[in-house]
């Protein structure tokens, strides 16, 4: 209706094929035909009329769709309406169902008739028989697409049906499923309600035991506190002269020994039984915390271990904390070692550069003198065929002293990396023997402690034997560059000789400065190494004084020392630093060398100033030497130093005893003094208490002395007390009965608990199942809603089918009318002018076979993909029944 009243005719012809009522009325009784033609839409009309509107149903005025139609005055619509009026009553009258369709498909079977005829017809034939035969065979395709429509229609009705009562199903699945997974859910959450509100009352039960057995501590307590005071009064009582005459101190004494040995033994096994109970709750307790630990959910705690667990987490907390501590104050803890091993290295390496300088300048010196010069080529050459003759030559024993050279600078090389690797091993050697990690018990630390000493001991060793190798080479050299300079006194020039003098003697200027230097920092190591046997003694009378301070020291020394380390690795830097600027002027030597050899061609040196500088050289040279060879006492007397005061440091470590332990004892002292403390103090309230009651005790003496009391009072008095005691014997069986009682509910409740729990893990079971079941029926729902969108999309397709053959009837008819024109005019044409209309309508014929083929691939491509449709729709179906029938039956 709302389609018909807003002239939307593509909206009323997908109701139509979604299966909607074409003859509703509204309030007024009108349909929607009724309405379209009130509204004058031609298209709607039509459309309503092919969908199968009634024309000749009434309003509640009396008046059909012909008055409207005839009301707006458009003849289209009154057309439409008489035709749909004459179909009907041919219906009526035929009886036949497929009347109707072959009625509305008029205009297909004339547009069949066109596309068969020119088919078979390839060669002029007489045009009266063609339009009959092609008429029938038009119309019996008619017949054929028309079923074959209502073939498709009908299944797509059904499955379009089909659909409909499966989202009914499915809604009533749905509807059904969804309270009754809510009614689980709400009795489960009922069920943990009911467990939550038995543990709480358990925890009651539990806190009113509890409170029961201090009750039952305190009436012991009461009743030891009576027979005391009891045993007091009676022998108070006996020591009266008015009672001694009456009663014998014998059967008295007897009598309450009696009663009291009864009721301590009594006492005691309700204390042993008070003890065995209690273990059994903590045994208890340890199974459960032991099933609640094993449970991999770990959503479950019982409420009972809640505060246990809770204070142990916290005490690891504490545990934890404290470690954290001790580790990082043992960072903090310096070493006192390790500046003392980096202080020795700095020396060696010192005297290491000093020998590579010494073995740069012999090297500068070998260069300069022996190295051909590019203008005496000639006489070089000579000189080396001369040499050659010879068994040792000039030429030969050159490249021979480099090679040894480099030879010399790799093993040095090699000797710094070892003795470096062997300093950190003993830097991390005795970081952990001073900060006490390796103590006397770990066996294995301490052999695999002497193992790398001794292996550092090995590399000290490897390193003397090299330098003792190296004064050998350079004494060696000292040889080579005597004969050299033999040799070439004869042939050196005054000018080369003071050239290379003067640089001889700058360089020598250069190493003795070195040497101060070098001998100053050696003396400025020795300064420390004082200071720190000075610290160390130091160290050792504050050890012995007081422990107490150790570690602030210990600390004020490690910043020092780390201080120092700095300040050395500077100085270590500065003389990397130096060493390659060395080597820089090495190479400007070089190059001067190079433009002495220029000059050395022509110009000679007299021997005795050559014999005067070889002289001053070997002065220069023995001078090296000496200081070498102080420089090596040095060094091996501050090992020794070192080594001593390695033997002092561990000597004090053996003596003292390490920070943690210390730490340790001292907290264990504090800890007893507190616990010592704290007993005085409840000694001091248990004394003020006692004072009390022995005042009131005299009190209550004092009031008995004055009031003499008889033996019938007293045996009333002893008469009273046995019934006390006897109510008392009878309340503690009654207590230890109930307490049985107790234990026993105790153990159901637990066991209770555990039912419970196993209960919950079972309820989250089926829950789990429910929520895939929800899960599964949801991913069923998106499913059926892809293949309703399918479904719709396959209407379409078939909408658009229906739109193509109603224009090809549209299209046949209209060719089938300029067929009828065409031979008629052939017909009353004379036979000179039949041939060119003839060749007119075999090319219209060719066009509209063309047509015509093309519009039946059209339409076998419509079918092809309508039937693809059809079957990936079916296979849907089926998977989607296929896979909701188990969720259904389950």
């Amino acid at each position: 209706m709302l389609a018909a009243k807003m002239n939307h005719s593509e909206l009323c012809r997908y109701l139509l094929h979604r299966g909607a009522a074409v003859n509703t009325r509204d309030q007024k009784g009108r349909t929607a035909l009724m309405v379209a033609c009130e509204n004058g839409s031609v298209e709607t009309v039509e459309a309503l009329i092919h969908g199968g509107a009634r024309v000749g149903l009434i309003d509640a005025m009396g008046r059909d769709a012909a008055h409207y139609g005839a009301a707006t005055g458009n003849a289209l619509i009154q057309h439409y309406l008489q035709e749909a009026a004459q179909r009907h009553s041919w219906a009526s009258e035929e009886q036949s169902p497929d009347l109707s369709s072959q009625a509305s498909s008029s205009r297909q079977s004339l547009c069949k008739e066109k596309i068969n005829s020119p088919r078979k017809r390839k060669a002029p034939q007489p045009p009266t028989s063609h339009p009959n035969q092609g008429d029938r065979e038009a119309y019996e395709e008619i017949v054929r697409l028309r079923q074959e429509r209502t073939q498709f229609l009908q299944k797509i009705r059904g499955l379009e049906q089909l659909q409909d009562q499966q989202k009914q199903e499915q809604l009533e699945i749905q509807n059904g499923s969804l309270p009754i997974l809510e009614k689980q859910l709400e009795d489960l959450q009922n069920q943990l309600a009911e467990t939550a509100n038995e543990k709480e009352n358990l925890k009651k039960e539990l806190e009113v035991l509890r409170s029961r057995l201090s009750l039952c501590e305190y009436e012991k307590e009461n009743t030891s506190y009576d027979i005391e005071t009891l045993q007091d009064e009676e022998g108070e009582l006996l020591e009266f002269p008015a009672t001694s005459e009456l009663l014998s101190k014998k059967t008295l004494n007897a009598s309450t020994e009696e009663l009291l040995a009864t009721l301590q033994g009594q006492i005691e096994s309700l204390t042993q039984k008070n003890k065995k109970l209690m273990e059994k709750i903590q045994v208890l307790e340890k199974d459960e915390k032991e099933q609640s630990e094993a449970d991999t959910s770990g959503d479950f705690i019982p409420v009972i271990l809640y505060d246990s667990l809770r204070s142990e987490f916290e005490k690891l907390k504490g545990q934890q904390l404290e470690a954290q501590e001790l580790l990082e104050s043992l960072e903090s803890n310096g070493t006192d070692g390790s500046p003392r091993k980096l202080i020795s290295a700095e020396a060696y390496e010192q005297l290491k550069d000093d020998y590579e300088k010494q073995i740069a300048a012999l090297k500068e010196a070998l260069e300069k003198i022996s190295l051909p010069d590019d203008q005496m080529i000639r006489e070089n050459r000579a000189m080396e065929r001369k040499a050659d003759s010879e068994p040792e030559g000039k030429s030969k024993f050159n490249p021979v002293t480099r090679e040894e050279l480099e030879q010399l600078m790799n093993e040095l090389n090699e000797t710094q990396e070892k003795y470096q690797a062997a300093l950190v091993e003993v830097k991390i050697l005795e970081d952990q023997i001073e900060l006490g990690i390796l103590s006397m018990e770990e066996k294995e630390a301490e052999e695999s402690s002497r193992i790398e000493l001794e292996t550092v001991k090995a590399t000290l060793h490897q390193t003397r034997e090299e330098l003792k190798e190296r004064d050998q080479k350079m004494k060696n050299l000292e040889g080579l560059l005597r004969v050299q300079e033999e040799r070439g006194a004869q042939n050196c020039s005054t000018e080369a000789y003071e050239e290379v003098k003067a640089t001889l003697g700058a360089s020598l200027d250069a190493m003795s400065q070195e040497k101060e230097v070098l001998l100053k920092r050696c003396t400025s190591v020795e300064t420390e190494l004082r200071e720190l046997r000075a610290s160390l003694e130091e160290e050792r009378h504050e050890m012995l004084e007081g422990r107490s301070s150790v570690s602030q020291a210990l600390q004020e020394e490690t910043t020092k020392l780390r201080e120092q380390l700095k300040a050395m690795t500077k100085q270590h830097e500065e003389v990397k630093a130096h060493v390659e600027e060395l080597r820089e002027g090495r190479k400007k030597l070089e190059e001067e060398l190079q433009v002495t050899k220029e000059r050395l061609a022509s110009q000679f040196v007299p021997r005795v100033d050559h014999e005067d500088v070889v002289e001053k050289l070997k002065a220069t040279l023995s001078e090296a030497e000496e200081r070498l060879l102080e420089m090596k006492e040095k060094y091996t007397s501050t090992q020794t130093e070192l080594t001593e005061l390695q033997k002092t440091t561990e000597m004090y470590r053996r003596e003292s005893v390490p920070l943690a332990e210390h730490a340790r004892a001292k907290e264990a002292l504090e800890g007893t003094l507190w616990e010592l403390k704290a007993k005085a103090k409840l000694l001091e309230q248990e004394l003020k208490a006692k004072a009390q009651e022995a005042f009131h005790l005299q009190v209550q003496l004092d009031e008995v002395r004055q009031g003499a009391v008889s033996t019938e009072a007293h045996e009333q008095l002893r008469a009273t007390l046995q019934a006390e005691i006897e109510a008392l014997k009878a309340k503690l069986s009654d207590l230890g009965s109930k307490h049985e009682q107790t234990c026993t509910e105790v153990f159901q409740v637990q066991r209770e608990a555990l039912f419970m729990k196993s209960e919950k893990h079972a309820a989250e079971a089926q829950l789990a199942a429910a929520e895939k079941q929800l899960q599964s029926l949801r991913a069923e729902s998106e499913r059926l809603q892809e293949l309703h969108s399918h479904i719709e999309h396959s209407a379409k397709l078939v909408k658009e089918k229906d739109k193509k053959i109603t224009d090809l009837s549209k299209e046949v008819f209209k060719l089938k009318e300029a067929l009828k024109d065409l031979s008629e005019l052939s017909s009353g044409a004379s036979p000179k002018g039949i041939f060119l209309p003839k060749v007119e309508s075999e090319l219209d014929v060719a066009a509209f076979q063309r047509t015509i083929k093309d519009l039946e691939q059209q339409l076998i491509e419509s079918e092809r993909r309508h039937s693809n449709i059809i079957s990936l729709y079916r296979g849907h179906l089926l998977y989607a029944i296929q896979v909701g029938c188990p969720g259904l039956h389950s």
